[in-house]
């Protein structure tokens, strides 16, 4: 497609090499869990058993709320924020604005989880709402492989400016690799036969980028925005305009500057907006919030998620008086932008979530061909230098030990989060289980050898993914009839995805059990 000179070619090939391979395993690990990111919704229904049709939405929720909010009292009625949880359940979150010690504003209030359908109050808790959403127990799976992926569970900033420089890496890989490719077409389709694994290995290397390659820089492009738009781009602005006011500037772009309490009211029909609305957006809400409950200048605003084709969701704002619609709200701003537009979609396109599970199939499926080429990109690039150092040997071994180990380790935390999942320790337990199973693999690395170490990963992987399914139903899950009955189609799929990816993991073993061994024999 491009024609390179060679000194220039030659220069790229290193640029390309060298850029995967000197973070490519931390590369490897942001692509790996934002592919199971893309399922995070799913991942957390299926660990507490519940139907993802199931929307506490749907039911009448006025009298609920209204019953609650004088139980509440007045300390806590500025604002009410209810949204559904993991377990299909309606949080109703009683709150106002305080300063902690550290300057900064927070919502504190109490928070309750309701059984939407009977009105059965299920928990009552007060707090900070940072940290009452910290410590749901039933998240906590499924924020962890969040967390994982958007920082590497490393303190904020830090872990999201080193997300934003191996997006950025990995836009520089997709780029040469592009420029390098002088038939992307008709590398995309070839697959030779020859006598050399290492020219094995290249053409699939070849066939994954090439159809991959779109997919790898759309990722990269909107991955780099969310990680330098929160670390960087937003409190660099809130300094310039707003004295390094965050909250300052957060409520004048969302045009909710901070008022006076207006006369107390009868609030209007909760249920009667969240139904105008359900009709205007033409799916039930995710979440709904009411500023100034109760008072005469109280905004309600409900929040909707893409409908099924679209790219962008929906956020309506509806008078708290008498229920009267104002205005459909843009993502960003008081009013439509192209900017605003574009800030929308980038979620969805990240996550894949614009088509509903036909959209995140295809991420997914992308996302591994992504890891794919990841990890044979850095075995062709260790192969070019296995015989001139014996260290390159060695990094070899840790390609296994991180492509085979990661989702070991992540299948370890699930183990963790069932095995403590009705106690408040799976808030601790559940990275404290990816740490458990990492760490000992790190040390096998050091004296085991490749051929027998990869072997090893294999079968374990194979065996705790079989398992899994079991360790959620003995934690007190759904079996497949009781889930198919409550429509938990998701819990049923998942549990089939995983023992399916179990025989998967043992045929590789019994194929070729090192991670690019047919490229580094001679390493093992």
């Amino acid at each position: 497609m491009f024609r390179v000179p060679q000194r220039e070619n030659k220069l790229l090939v290193a640029i390309h090499g060298w850029s995967a391979t000197v973070l490519g395993l931390l590369l490897y690990a942001v692509v790996f869990t934002g592919t199971v990111a893309v399922l995070a919704l799913e991942i957390g229904y299926w660990s507490v058993s519940t139907s993802d049709t199931k929307n506490p939405f749907a039911y009448k929720i006025n009298a609920t709320v209204q019953s609650l909010a004088k139980k509440v009292g007045r300390a806590y009625r500025e604002d009410v924020s209810l949204s559904k949880d993991t377990a299909g359940n309606l949080s109703i979150f009683f709150h106002k604005t305080v300063r902690k010690s550290n300057g900064r504003n927070r919502s504190r209030g109490v928070l309750y989880k309701v059984n939407a359908e009977t009105g059965e109050v299920i928990s009552r808790q007060e707090g900070f709402g940072v940290d009452l959403a910290r410590n749901d127990r039933d998240r906590m799976l499924r924020r962890f492989i969040v967390d994982s992926h958007v920082r590497l569970y490393m303190p904020r900033p830090w872990g999201l400016l080193v997300t934003g420089i191996l997006g950025m890496v990995m836009m520089i890989a997709a780029l040469t690799g592009l420029i390098m490719h002088r038939h992307l077409i008709r590398d995309a389709f070839t697959l030779r036969t020859h006598r050399s694994a290492i020219l094995d290995a290249r053409d699939r290397h070849t066939v994954a980028a090439s159809w991959g390659l779109p997919y790898a820089f759309l990722l990269a492009l909107t991955g780099c925005f969310f990680s330098f738009a929160i670390s960087f781009g937003i409190p660099a602005l809130a300094w310039v305009s707003f004295g390094g006011n965050i909250e300052q500037m957060g409520r004048t772009i969302a045009g909710t500057q901070l008022q006076r309490p207006g006369k107390r009211i009868q609030s209007s029909d909760i249920d009667a907006i969240i139904a105008d609305a359900t009709h205007r957006a033409g799916v039930l809400p995710r979440s709904v919030n009411i500023e100034y409950f109760g008072r005469k200048n109280a905004k309600v605003s409900t929040r909707h998620l893409a409908r099924f084709g679209e790219l962008e969701g929906k956020t309506y704002r509806y008078k708290g008086l008498d229920g009267t619609f104002e205005k459909r709200l843009p993502a960003v701003g008081q009013v439509p932008s192209i900017g605003g537009t574009i800030v929308s979609i980038i979620g969805p396109l990240h996550f894949g979530s614009f088509a509903g599970y036909l959209s995140k199939i295809i991420w997914v499926a992308l996302g591994f061909a992504s890891c794919y080429m990841i990890v044979t990109g850095m075995n062709l690039w260790v192969q070019r230098r296995a015989e001139e150092s014996r260290a390159w040997r060695f990094f070899g071994r840790y390609i296994d030990i991180c492509t085979i180990g990661l989702p070991l380790a992540l299948v370890g935390s699930a183990y963790a989060f069932f095995l403590y999942r009705h106690s408040d320790a799976v808030v601790s337990a559940t990275p404290l289980g990816f740490v458990v199973v990492a760490l000992p693999l790190l040390a096998l690395g050091l004296f085991v050898p490749r051929r027998q170490l990869a072997t090893g990963l294999w079968m374990a992987l194979s065996l705790s993914l079989l398992a899994l399914p079991i360790a959620r139903y003995l934690s007190g899950g759904f079996g497949w009839l009781e889930a198919l009955s409550q429509g938990a189609i998701t819990v049923v799929a998942i549990d089939l995805v995983l023992i399916l990816s179990a025989l998967a993991c043992a045929w590789t073993v019994r194929k070729s059990p090192v991670v690019g061994h047919s490229l580094t024999a001679k390493t093992a």
